[in-house]
């Protein structure tokens, strides 16, 4: 009964307000843009959310009083408060703000009849309405948006409105019906710890390492990282290599992180990065045993490639790491031959003009649809 009786006294109170203006009910009325944004997209439990309330318009829209029932789910934030802007100048802006309903805050403004009220015009601006606080209690994803509730002819007592002046002067102006379209714009932030994501530190960009999620044999994987320059044959035994190359968004990568599932020598093609709930899986081209190592254990083992088709060109990491031919011919890249085997074999000579990690890799990475 109490919340009803607040409820009513807000609507009255604007009423009056609104009575003390002319009227034209006839009048061509605008259309606005009534938005909500929150200050920040992702945040922890315990944190606080401020969601800011604007308004803009393509057109002339001297604004006139205004309400906005704000809807928000009240099991993921708990509502703290609402501060209404002075919209038409300090002194001359009165103001309500119900938040008795549970998961809503009606907040509503108008111009005093007192001082010199000024009607801000939303063409082509951003007009602050409002801002309201939360706390956020409990991991989600927390809407926030104005009630499917606007104020017309057939719902005169509707909490979302805003009437709009012909001029700036709401003393003298006349306002507009409040049954013009208004649209209203929602915003969700994220409560909870985000994903965390695989990421190449400043070294691994010049690098040109890449980390390709349009590759993942099959879904076995959320990406091929792949590039990594080699500055010894040990290269890739150890993990500096991927620590000086990669880190994420949550902090640095450890050993803790990486896996061996093909050669348990070295970490090169077949260590897989976890990264939250994402794997990630290593290729180096030309180490197509695993072992860290790019020497004749692997032309061996590319010749056994060549030669079978045991091992699908669509899901083998190996069969990846065996493309070591760089032509810019996408069957060459998909398809395993002695082109590939004397790529490798020049790369092991380091013969002039064989391909680098790098530049394979930039090859590698303009075929999407391979390894998928």
């Amino acid at each position: 009964m109490a919340n009803s009786k607040k409820i009513i006294s807000l609507i009255l109170a604007v009423a009056m307000v609104i009575g003390v203006f002319a009227i034209s009910a006839f009048a061509a009325a605008p259309a606005a843009t009534i938005t909500l944004s929150a200050d920040n997209a992702q945040v922890e439990q315990g944190d606080t959310i401020t969601i800011t309330v604007t308004a803009s318009a393509t057109e002339d829209f001297y604004v006139g009083p205004f309400g906005i029932p704000v809807e928000y789910d009240s099991t993921l934030v708990t509502f703290v408060s609402a501060t209404v802007a002075n919209v038409f100048g300090a002194g001359t802006t009165d103001y309500a703000v119900n938040s008795a309903t549970a998961g809503k805050v009606a907040i509503a403004g108008w111009p005093t009849n007192a001082g010199s009220p000024v009607a801000p015009n939303l063409n082509g601006a951003n007009v602050v309405l409002a801002t309201l606080t939360f706390t956020a209690t409990a991991d989600g994803e927390a809407v926030f948006a104005i009630a499917n509730d606007q104020k017309t002819t057939s719902n005169p007592t509707g909490l979302f409105y805003m009437g709009s002046f012909d001029g700036s002067n709401p003393k003298t102006a006349t306002l507009t019906e409040m049954g013009q379209t208004l649209t209203a714009v929602s915003t969700t932030v994220t409560i909870g710890s985000a994903e965390p994501e695989l990421i190449l530190t400043a070294t691994g960009e010049a690098n040109g390492v890449i980390i390709d999620t349009h590759k993942t044999f099959g879904g076995a994987y959320a990406g091929v990282v792949y590039g990594f320059p080699q500055a010894t044959n040990t290269t890739f035994r150890t993990i500096n290599y991927i620590t000086t190359n990669l880190t994420t968004t949550a902090g640095a990568i450890t050993a803790a992180d990486l896996a061996r599932t093909i050669g348990t020598a070295g970490y090169g093609t077949g260590t897989t990065i976890t990264v939250g709930s994402k794997v990630y899986v290593i290729v180096i081209f030309g180490d197509s045993n695993g072992d860290g190592l790019i020497n004749n254990n692997d032309i061996t083992a590319v010749k056994g490639m060549v030669k079978t088709a045991s091992l699908a060109p669509n899901n083998s990491v190996l069969r990846m790491s065996a493309n070591c031919q760089q032509v810019n011919n996408g069957t060459m890249l998909h398809t395993l031959n002695n082109n590939d085997l004397t790529g490798l074999k020049n790369y092991i000579a380091k013969k002039a003009g064989c391909f680098t990690q790098p530049s394979l890799a930039a090859t590698m990475n303009n075929y999407n649809n391979f390894y998928q």
